[in-house]
């Protein structure tokens, strides 16, 4: 289990809103650590070119790629980046923020493991559990899981991928080749919630209630957050002055059985009484049949 949060913003999002925005984005992710402490990130795009930087400590690593920005440490979020300069500074300019908060279900509490992750041309963040090839290596099946999206290269063919999975899984991930998109995807169990603020601005979150909170707190005016259904592929554009949705496919997905024996206390973490029986009347997954047992003679 791991926490999700983002946004995509228009080009011109309304300057009077961008600081109460990355307050917001702060906010988020401490919220997020009731799903995961392990470690913590944040993927930001620019306008233009980024410079390196070098003056970071071993337990945080900083990967400039272009116009993105990938910063992750480990341990909480809030102790980690809630309070780094460089951070706030980002969220106030960037057009789209992937943040993360990782329990580590696979693979060990180590830099190369924490999210978002830069795979190839996809740079993602994931929330579940879902079956994966063993690298030997020590790789999670978010890095998996992330490879097969990178060389999924149509939505098809994307599609197919999410179909394919087994397990739980909500994503959030952008290629780096297509900078004005963004995918968010479900396929069963793991929540994903979206909200649009007044500016134009599209939020995700893996707990509603993260949303409604940072409304209250930040005067963001969201409205009462929607559910991305199990089984959902989205795509999301940006231009100079709106998010729109470009692409949204539905499929079956797939669980195990094991994902049902403890899927309310671990998919639905921090949830409010309505807001599960909302995600528990919108269940449209399958189950994936156990193997017959072997018979001795």
């Amino acid at each position: 289990m791991c926490g999700l949060f983002g946004v995509i913003r228009p080009r011109r999002y309304p300057q009077h809103l961008r600081s109460g925005a990355a307050s917001a984005l702060l906010d988020l992710g401490y919220l997020a650590e009731e799903r995961g402490v392990d470690s913590a990130g944040l993927a930001t795009l620019h306008s233009r070119t980024l410079p390196t930087h070098s003056d970071l400590d071993r337990d945080l690593q900083e990967t400039t790629i272009g116009r993105w920005r990938v910063v992750t440490v480990l341990g909480p979020f809030s102790e980690r980046l809630l309070k780094q300069p460089r951070v706030c500074s980002n969220l106030r300019t960037a057009r789209v923020v992937l943040g993360h908060t990782r329990w580590a279900t696979q693979g060990s509490v180590v830099l190369s493991n924490a999210s978002p992750m830069v795979i190839g041309d996809v740079i993602g963040s994931h929330n579940g559990d879902v079956t994966a090839p063993r690298d030997p290596t020590g790789c999670t099946d978010s890095a998996w899981l992330f490879g097969q999206l990178d060389r999924a290269r149509s939505i098809v063919a994307t599609v197919a991928v999410m179909r394919g999975v087994r397990g739980r899984a909500a994503l959030a991930w952008v290629r780096r080749a297509h900078p004005d998109l963004v995918f968010l995807g479900r396929t069963a169990l793991s929540p994903l919630w979206t909200a649009t603020d007044d500016g134009g601005a599209l939020w995700w979150a893996s707990n509603p209630a993260w949303l409604r909170e940072i409304s209250r707190w930040r005067g963001l005016d969201l409205p009462d957050p929607m559910s991305l259904l199990e089984g959902t592929l989205m795509v999301l554009h940006s231009d100079a002055d709106q998010v729109t949705v470009t692409a949204h496919r539905r499929f079956v997905p797939t669980s195990r059985v094991r994902d049902e024996l403890n899927a309310l206390d671990v998919t639905l973490r921090g949830f409010t009484l309505a807001d599960r029986r909302l995600e528990l009347a919108r269940r449209n997954h399958q189950v994936q049949e156990q193997p017959p047992a072997s018979r001795i003679s």
